[in-house]
Parts: C-alpha cells; structure tokens; sequence
C-alpha cells in the first residue's frame, strides 16, 4: 500500500509574484493549479492507494471562489481515480469563534466526493485497497493552544502530546500507523517559532512508523526511525526567501516501511543584484545589460536590485531594466529597486591655484566622473551664475 503526501499548498498565495491574466486570475494561481495537478498526476499514474494533504489548502481564511474552483478540481480527480483523499485543516483554514472554530475546508464541495474527507478534529482512520492491505493514519489537523489546559506552551504541548498518545492506544489492531499533522515538533525550545505554539514531542509518536508534518514551509528529515519524524514542506515557493528551497512530496510504502521524496518541478524564484557603480553616464546601460546577461531567468520569477553610483543616478533607467530582464527570458519580474551609492567626492587642492572662481569651479568639474553633456550643463550654468 502506497501514501502519497502533499505538504501545505497555499492556494492564493500571489504576494506580488504574478500577473494578472486576461480572465481576472493571476497567473502565481495556474502556477499552483499545474504544482498540485503534478502530484496528483504522480498519485493516479503510480495507483496510490491513498493521498493525504497536510492542510493549508488555502493562504486565506474566506477562500476566493476561484480559489475554491482550483481546490474543487483537484480533489475532484483524485476521487474519479479512486484514491482515498484526506485534506486536515491548517492555520490557515482555520477560524477561532469563541470557544469554538469553522473552516473553510468544511465548505468545499469536494466534502461530498465520494472518496474525499476533510478532517478538523483528531482522528485515527483505517484504511485498506483492493489486496486488504491495511493502515491506520492518525490525523492531527492543526491545534492551537486553546484546545488543551495550561498556562504555557510546555503545559499546552503536553496536552498535545497526550492527546497523540491517547488516540495512538486506542488502535486495536496490529496494522501499521503513520500520522499526519498540522504544528511544529519541539525541537528543544518552546520558544521556537514564536513561542505560541503547540510543539509535538517526536517520541509521543512511538508505535507509528512514520509522524509528518506540515505548517513548517522546508523540507526536513528530523529522525530517520522510531518513528521517521518529517517536514514536508509547502508545495510552493511562496516568496523569495524560498528562491533556492526546492520543493517535495512524499511517497510512502507502508509493507516496507520505504519514504520516497520527490521532488517537484516548481517555478523558479531568483532575487539578484546586481553592481554597475563602476560605470558612468556613457556605459551605465550597457553595464546594466552586460551584468543581466551573466544571469540564467528562463521562465523565472524575478526580482532586481541595481547598485548604481549616485553621480549617475539619473541614467539609470527602470523601465531599461525591466524591458531588458523580460528579453532575457524572465515570466515575471516583480520589482526593480535602483539603489544610489554614494561615492567619495575627489577633492583635489591643486585647483584652488586657479586665479578666478569660475576656472576653480570648471577644474572641479573635470576631476569628477561625469557625462560631457552633464559636465557641459554645469559650467555653462556656472559660467552665468558666477558671472
């Protein structure tokens, strides 16, 4: 029997990295849409019993009805092919209400699949394919700390953990169990990630074979047994901080107890700088296109800072940049920011021996690093206002 794991996939999360298309969409959405149909594509070529997605479904609490489309869609596939499906809830589907909550996931018309189940509170399920092969999958949509008594996050945690431990005892057969969640595992500090969260202590999850986790955007393999303890990482890069984080899914094999993490092909982010505060006003574009060249944006998303001196600020020209970065191959380009160096004016004494101002002045001139056209303008004016 085969799981397939999807981590967090934020659908709506654009934050500035696309552009909006001709139907009122955004085109970072279909860059989510074909990342999710990639795993799920996996999932019905390889006839994986069963897939899980470890919530998060969505970046916002009221999900955008295209947002919901792209969600519906999905799962829809996934239950056509026969796969049992289970979204949990994440922190971002979540909503406190008093003492209780809502979720969106609890809205989609995906509940009613067939094969689709969307699960807010802790469960263990058992499942079995077509050979009676059989798993129980322990699922811990997200907890914040309200749920469990206590005044701090160690107390709260300990709930947690008793809580996991709990549902772990109630098994009553001798199939394997994996679980799957939505908070942090304690790492050693219940300060980390704030502080106010509820932390899963890895050894609360002993008699699984394997306990993941998403919430946590990178990948990674906290223990390798007893059990296995893994991020699975968002889907996506959601922002430029993730620009060189490669993205996974998991393909667990429940006989032999194997993790397969495969890597999926998202969009590329790059954020680069670049340096042209050696050039003047004559070269400043041709040092800006020599720099962009030395770069690979083929289909990426992309990001520019230009560090320019700021003598010559002004021949710095965004709209250039932004032409010349989208010639150069890139899908998008999110921001151009032109940053001005400021660099140490040359004082030279040697010109206070001119006799007069004016010729004081046109000495200074010459000794700076400007274009003749500038340096032109200047002495003229000068000529006239000394005069």
């Amino acid at each position: 029997m085969r799981v397939i794991i999807c981590g967090d996939t934020h659908i709506g999360a654009v934050f500035g990295l696309g552009r909006p298309t001709g139907n009122g969409s955004n085109t970072r959405i279909e860059d989510y849409e074909k990342s999710l149909n990639h795993v799920i594509d996996y999932a019905i070529d390889t006839a994986a019993d069963i897939f899980i997605q470890t919530g998060d479904l969505f970046e916002h609490r009221s999900p955008t009805p295209e947002h919901i489309n792209v969600a519906n869609k999905a799962l829809k596939r996934l239950s056509k092919a026969n796969i049992a499906t289970v979204v949990i809830m994440g922190n971002h589907d979540y909503r406190r209400n008093g003492e209780s909550f809502t979720s969106s996931i609890t809205s989609l018309a995906a509940k009613d699949y067939s094969n689709v189940r969307m699960v807010i509170e802790p469960e263990v399920m058992m499942f079995h394919n077509s050979k009676n092969e059989k798993v129980n999958i322990l699922l811990m949509p997200f907890r914040d700390r309200k749920m469990y008594p206590g005044d701090s996050c160690e107390e709260q945690s300990a709930g947690y953990n008793e809580h996991v431990k709990g549902l772990i005892s109630s098994v009553g057969n001798k199939s394997p169990i994996i679980s799957v969640g939505h908070n942090f595992f304690f790492e050693g500090s219940y300060n980390d990630y704030g502080g106010a969260e509820v932390m899963a202590d890895t050894s609360s999850f002993e008699g699984c074979d394997l306990a993941v986790m998403g919430h946590l955007h990178n990948f990674r393999v906290l223990k390798k047994s007893a059990p296995a303890c893994v991020y699975t990482g968002s889907m996506e890069r959601t922002n430029f901080g993730d620009a060189n984080v490669d993205k996974y899914f998991i393909d667990y094999n429940v006989g032999t107890k194997k993790a397969k993490f495969c890597k999926i092909p998202v969009r590329d982010l790059i954020d680069f700088t670049i340096d042209v505060t050696d050039s003047g006003f004559s070269n400043c574009k041709d040092r800006m296109a020599e720099e962009i060249d030395k770069l690979d944006l083929g289909n990426k998303i992309a990001r520019a800072k230009v560090l320019v001196s700021e003598a010559v600020l002004p021949a710095a020209d965004k709209t250039f940049v932004q032409k010349y970065v989208y010639d150069s191959g890139a899908f998008y380009l999110s921001k151009v920011i032109i940053e001005p160096v400021m660099n140490r004016i040359v004082r030279d004494s040697a010109i206070l021996d001119h006799s007069d101002d004016y010729s004081m002045f046109e000495a200074f001139i010459e000794s700076q690093d400007f274009g003749l056209n500038i340096k032109e303008k200047l002495l003229s004016e000068a000529k006239e206002i000394i005069g």
